[in-house]
């Protein structure tokens, strides 16, 4: 009996019920080869699919922008709303060498007090007006305050102990804005030739341009964060500076850097008690002068110092945010720790400790520092925007958006709800201006386009806006039919509507049944138009 169709057999006949021969030994080391080499390739896939969803997981994963502020701009929600203030460009004679400080997570490490590190000379800072201004502000000296751990009333005395001068490199600092009635950190490099003051230890502690408060970098590697703002000409990533936190002390032996974790010697005070000396660089001569730190206020109309002004050093600290969401926007692990997040960490190590760069800033760039923030993470290149290629999901979903990915908004300005917004329409930058009187429901826009639109009120408060802005810091607002990436918007504080009450009270019924009373001329025209009756009172 044969369970196999008449004919030639293909194979060999086997019995019924006989155990079919095993595979030769050929065949099983080429099947163990095939499942190895399936193992490492998903190994790889795996491996790489960790990173990317690492770099672009929004949910999980918040990852922490540097912002980028030139020496002019006004900064992200200043203290002083209105600064006096005008950087001169630095010479790039006076750019401090890219080769002084320790190579530092991606950065330079240099000590606050390096001779030369700072220029002295004229440098349009005045700390008497920041103190006068935040004498008339209590909302804002508050906050100011809260950064440096002292009371309102001891501002003037600590703002005496700082010394005005201009950064000579790209200084990465901790940066605080005013917004909601508190200081809310962020990180921020500053452009070379911005006016600060620094403390005894050479740290920046106060933006001159704004009035914005200033402390030390936190701990955290630079590839860790996307960059944020416009790059000027001369920035490079691995050219900017932090100054060394208190347990650091930077050395240099023979052209070679290193940095000890101890804490450093205070060579920059004279024996005998002396005042506080810092070398500064004169932008005239080039040659550097001893200059004494602080005295440059009249403090006799001053209440007496009640409290002990803190340290420099004890200053002198990685940031600690105070809650976890500011720790989140920091880089940080959670609040209350110096340590940063160890997805920053991994993002740092993933991309080689070179930052991604968000939007159009990657084609401002140009030399070393382009080349290499093209070599940034998957998210990057999704977001960054191409010259082949027009695969924005924005602009794929809007035809009045612009075909390269949209920058970050930037926000200016101080207030409870935007009073001006601009945007790309049609290859044509569009501003908007919102009513400034408090209103509800729908408000009409003035456009510098002409055309008619119309905007929620709601939708431009600062809980609208923070909901509706992604991670990657762009405020997409809705207008018409269409959700369009705001390039700017300027903030504003609304005027109450008391003003409107009483406007609308004057013409009131028993007015104008007073005024034929005193006047006994033509009733019937105040019958036929009641805006008549104002200007027959006069002629009364």
């Amino acid at each position: 009996m044969s369970y196999y169709p008449p004919g030639p057999p293909t194979y060999p006949s086997i019995p019924f019920g006989a155990v079919p021969p095993e595979p030769q030994p050929r065949n099983r080391r080429n099947l163990t080869l095939i499942l190895a080499a399936i193992v490492a390739v998903l190994a790889l896939v795996f491996a790489s699919v960790v990173v990317i969803v690492l770099k672009n997981k929004k949910g999980e994963f918040h990852i922490p922008f540097l912002s980028l502020t030139s020496a002019d701009a006004p900064g992200d929600a200043p203290f002083m709303a209105q600064p006096n203030l005008t950087n001169k460009p630095l010479d790039n004679g006076l750019r401090l060498s890219a080769q002084t400080g320790a190579p530092n997570q991606g950065t330079r490490l240099v000590s606050g007090t390096t001779p030369g590190l700072y220029i002295g000379g004229s440098t349009g800072c005045d700390p008497a007006g920041l103190g006068n201004f935040l004498a008339q502000h209590p909302s804002q000296a508050a906050a100011w305050a809260s950064v440096y751990g002292i009371s309102t009333q001891a501002i003037p005395y600590y703002l005496d102990t700082l010394t005005p001068v201009v950064l000579s490199a790209d200084t990465w600092v901790t940066n605080y804005s005013y917004t909601g009635g508190s200081a809310v950190p962020f990180q921020d490099v500053l452009q070379a030739g911005t006016s600060v003051l620094v403390d005894s230890a050479g740290v920046p502690r106060v933006r001159c341009q704004c009035g914005n408060p200033l402390g030390p970098a936190a701990s955290a590697p630079i590839g860790g964060y996307r960059i944020r703002g416009t790059r000027w000409q001369g920035y490079q990533v691995n050219y900017i500076t932090r100054v060394a936190y208190n347990t650091q002390n930077v050395t240099v032996v023979n052209n070679t850097t290193t940095v000890i974790n101890q804490a450093p010697a205070q060579a920059n005070t004279p024996a005998g008690g002396a005042a506080a000396l810092l070398t500064l660089l004169n932008p005239d001569t080039r040659a550097l002068f001893d200059r004494t730190v602080g005295g440059l206020l009249d403090l006799s109309g001053q209440p007496p110092l009640t409290e002990a002004l803190p340290t420099p050093a004890s200053l002198n600290v990685p940031l600690a945010a105070r809650s976890d969401e500011a720790a989140t926007q920091n880089g940080l692990a959670r609040a209350g720790e110096t340590a940063a997040a160890p997805e920053v960490t991994q993002m740092a190590e993933s991309n080689g400790n070179t930052p991604p760069t968000e939007g159009q800033t990657t084609e401002a760039a140009s030399g070393t520092d382009a080349s290499a923030a093209g070599q940034t993470s998957s998210e990057e290149t999704s977001t960054a925007p191409s010259t082949t290629t027009s695969s924005d999901t924005s602009s794929s979903a809007s035809s009045s958006s612009s075909s390269a990915a949209p920058s970050p908004t930037v926000f200016s300005g101080s207030g409870d709800s935007i009073g001006s917004f601009s945007f790309t329409e049609n290859n044509q930058s569009v501003t908007c201006q919102a009513p400034s009187q408090e209103t509800t429901g729908s408000v009409s826009l003035t456009c510098s386009d002409g055309l008619s639109r119309t905007v929620d009120q709601s939708s431009l408060s600062q809980s609208s806006v923070t909901s509706a802005t992604d991670s990657a810091g762009i405020w997409r607002l809705s207008l018409g039919s269409t959700s369009v990436p705001i390039t700017s918007a300027t903030w504003q504080t609304l005027i109450a509507t008391t003003t409107e009450t009483t406007t609308t009270q004057t013409p009131t019924a028993t007015e104008t049944t007073e005024v034929p009373t005193t006047t006994e001329e033509t009733t019937t025209e105040t019958t036929e138009e009641t805006t008549e009756t104002p200007t027959t009172t006069p002629a009364g």
